[in-house]
């Protein structure tokens, strides 16, 4: 073969062997870029989710700001404050402030008005939805049955005592040889039974009331911590 023929023929071969390599370097640097690009959409979805999570704390402050007693800011406000935050976002949080404070009362003049503004979270936060609304009304007058429930059964159960403790103070003042008044609130026996009356009580209706609190969350389309 004449030495430039040979020449040009190596040149090819060359040239040919070097954009065999630059394909296979192209393929590898597209591999990498694909991962690069997965990546970057994993970061995309972590910024978005850290947002929400950030619009979700915004809005429970703001509806934190609405419940309090000190700091109170009308609905108007608050309203006008969560219209800036993600919808979906605003929802869960005014749904978990709703929750986690509906509580049994311990006094039967707990404060009603607060009671309507936590009802008025769920309001937002359903749209109004009947049920939502309905369930509410029911858990409302549900929780302020609590007090008087735990005061008459308080009461009868003194009632039905109340010949024990008499035989109880009559023993004691023969034994001392003077009147003896023994009180249901110095009565360990007494204050056992009604203490475990009570607990059970409280757990009967602290049971319902999780329930209410499950039943909200399904209406408004907010997952179960």
């Amino acid at each position: 073969m004449p030495p430039t023929i040979k020449a040009a023929f190596c040149l090819q071969a060359l040239a040919s062997n070097v954009m065999f390599g630059y394909i296979q370097s192209m393929g590898k640097i597209k591999s990498a870029w694909e991962i690069a690009l997965e990546r970057t959409e994993g970061i995309q979805m972590d910024k978005e989710k850290i947002k929400y999570n950030s619009d979700v704390d915004k809005a429970r402050r703001t509806a934190g700001r609405f419940l309090s007693d000190d700091d109170a800011i009308s609905r108007e406000e608050m309203e006008s404050e969560l219209k800036q935050l993600n919808p979906d976002a605003v929802k869960e949080a005014l749904i978990l402030t709703a929750e986690a404070n509906l509580s049994l009362p311990q006094d039967e003049n707990e404060n009603a008005e607060r009671m309507e503004k936590i009802k008025a979270l769920v309001e937002i936060a359903t749209n109004g939805n009947a049920s939502a609304m309905g369930l509410m009304d029911e858990l409302i007058a549900f929780l302020g049955q609590y007090p008087k429930h735990r005061k008459d059964l308080f009461e009868k159960m003194k009632a039905q005592y109340q010949p024990i403790l008499d035989e109880k103070s009559q023993k004691l003042s023969d034994q001392y040889g003077t009147e003896v008044h023994l009180s249901f609130e110095n009565d360990k026996e007494f204050m056992a039974a009604a203490r475990q009356n009570m607990e059970r009580l409280e757990g009967q209706y602290q049971a319902t009331l999780t329930n209410a609190k499950a039943q909200l969350k399904d209406i408004a389309g907010v997952k179960h911590s």
